[in-house]
């Protein structure tokens, strides 16, 4: 009887707390992860003279994190990620002063599902066709302007992201909300694309289309000092980008080639604008430590208003040796000539534009991720 009792008086308390095992089960974790990535470098023109200086991430973005994880049961998580960007030179706040500039959202993830995610988060672009750009070695290898996005400059707000993978596919939708009254389609944003990967083959595809494209990332991406496309993107009633590649490695060679295609809706004056981007790179692992990489792109752009042909050539290369794991040295150098109706040179947007036709940039650096 009293035995009975007892192991009733158990099961009961176990049935009246079922959280307690469920809690006792879950896993979860932060994660503390950075970068540091510096430079010395000489720019051969900027605003007609000789530059000399020193530059905080060069190759990938100097930053620190916290990306955390939650196991809910069921094969679903929470899931969050807080990244900031910041000058490594003087210490001071990337992205325009923001605390967590590069990523901060919030989310589920399910193992079936798929990932949904809210917040400040990185459009297909970034996602899908960077990695095939020599932008992906140095952001002083944009595309001209970083017209089509693949340097990684542009933040999308107040966005939501749906993410999921099948095999070797891996696709997303995001929609930003302009966040107006009464008028929802002003400052949005939407962005779809998708990739395949498959042993040594990669194949990405991105496109994103904004309304009002000088609201994205005001005073941190596109500004009047940007030669290519400063007038066109701060003016436009629209912008649409689309592009992709692949990429196939050959034993210790990796061959990439993309095509972007940008278009800027009643800009300047408002007139329309376009612009193809033509890129073809490889990169060589001459051991685990040691490779370098060459690559050149093309850019030809047409303005409607008065048959404008701004047109670019950039010449890229870079040499990379790893001393470890997480530390590696670099070197890079590169070099842009306008052509046509485009009046100066200006490898990157985060330096200043030449006072000619040409503009080159060499540089060596040292990176080290934790």
């Amino acid at each position: 009887m009293k035995r009975t009792f007892w192991r009733q008086a158990g099961l009961a308390c176990l049935a009246a707390t079922p959280l307690a095992s469920t809690t006792a089960h879950a896993q979860s974790s932060v994660t503390l992860y950075g970068l540091i990535d510096v430079s010395a470098i000489y720019t051969s023109n900027q605003g007609g003279g000789r530059s000399y200086a020193m530059a905080s991430g060069t190759t990938r973005g100097s930053r620190f994190g916290l990306l955390g994880t939650e196991d809910l049961g069921g094969g679903t998580r929470a899931i969050f990620r807080l990244e900031n960007g910041f000058d490594v030179t003087d210490g001071s706040l990337g992205q325009g002063g923001l605390m967590f500039g590069r990523q901060a959202y919030v989310g589920l993830e399910n193992d079936r599902l798929g990932r949904l995610t809210f917040g400040r988060q990185y459009e297909s672009m970034v996602d899908y066709v960077a990695q095939l750009t020599s932008a992906d070695w140095s952001v002083y290898m944009e595309h001209p302007g970083d017209m089509d996005l693949t340097n990684r400059g542009v933040r999308v707000n107040n966005a939501v992201r749906y993410a999921n993978s099948y095999g070797g596919f891996t696709g997303s939708a995001m929609y930003s909300f302009g966040g107006v009254a009464g008028s929802f389609g002003s400052n949005s944003m939407w962005s779809l694309g998708g990739s395949y990967a498959d042993g040594p083959l990669y194949a990405g595809f991105g496109m994103t289309y904004a309304r009002q494209p000088g609201n994205l990332s005001p005073g941190t991406f596109w500004k009047e000092t940007n030669s290519a496309v400063g007038e066109f993107a701060l003016a436009a009633h629209s912008f649409f980008t689309v592009g992709g590649g692949a990429s196939y490695q050959f034993g210790k060679v990796k061959l990439s080639g993309d095509i972007t295609h940008v278009e800027y809706k009643q800009g300047f004056e408002g007139q329309d604008v376009n612009f193809m981007n033509y890129e073809v790179n490889g990169m060589v692992f001459f051991t685990p430590a040691l490779s370098a990489g060459l690559g050149v792109t093309y850019t030809d752009g047409s303005v409607d208003a008065n048959d404008g042909d701004p047109r670019y050539l950039q010449y890229n290369a870079v040499l990379n040796y790893a001393l470890s794991k997480r530390t590696q040295l670099y070197a890079f150098a590169t070099m842009q000539r306008a052509l046509g109706d485009a009046q100066v040179a200006q490898v990157t947007q985060f330096i200043a534009a030449s006072s000619s036709n040409m503009q080159s940039a060499v540089g060596i650096g040292l990176r080290h991720a934790f």
